[in-house]
């Protein structure tokens, strides 16, 4: 797969960068699709759709540092997660109901807890930009305060606010919402 992205970049120095950058960061993008999509192939899916991206504008990325292109990077594959989610709906697949040891699972609960998911999920995707970039670069992505300020070109206490007024958001719906 490696080889389609460096087919679009002519450089052999910007193709070493990109294979670096592809090797630090396409575990971290998966597993962060996969937490949208849950589904091992649409999540590969987002990877590739979001390094070939990657690949097409390397050239605008020539001297930003790595934590800003990590940051592009997680961005781009939560925007092509969504797209693929968005596309194939809102499902509740049979992988979602466990039986384990002969024991029916408790399946109200499985759907509540998918229910609460798919509503936090709509409400970040819905969040202003601003917000929605911290807290999926936070939670999602495991990032310090430091990393995220950095990556995106503000200071620390502007994170900390963003967080905040964020959470406070995410928490405000839930309740309306009954959560």
């Amino acid at each position: 797969m490696l080889t389609v992205y460096l087919s679009l970049i002519d450089d052999d120095q910007d193709k070493k960068t990109f294979e670096q950058m592809y090797l630090d960061n396409k575990d971290m993008m998966y597993h962060y699709a996969y937490k949208i999509l849950k589904d091992v192939s649409s999540a590969e899916d987002a990877v590739h759709d979001a390094f070939l991206s990657f690949a097409r504008h390397f050239k605008k990325f020539e001297k930003t540092d790595h934590d800003r292109i990590r940051s592009y990077l997680m961005i781009t594959v939560r925007n092509a997660a969504f797209k693929i989610y968005n596309r194939h709906g809102k499902e509740i697949s049979t992988e979602d109901v466990y039986f384990d040891s002969g024991q029916i699972a408790d399946i109200s609960t499985d759907i509540e807890n998918h229910e609460l998911e798919f509503r936090l999920f709509q409400m970040i995707k819905n969040l202003d930009r601003k917000y929605g970039d911290v807290i999926i670069l936070k939670y999602y992505c495991g990032m310090r305060d430091r990393e995220i300020a950095d990556s995106l070109g503000i200071s620390r206490d502007n994170v900390k606010i963003r967080l905040y007024r964020a959470r406070n958001i995410l928490k405000q719906k839930l309740k309306e919402d009954g959560f």
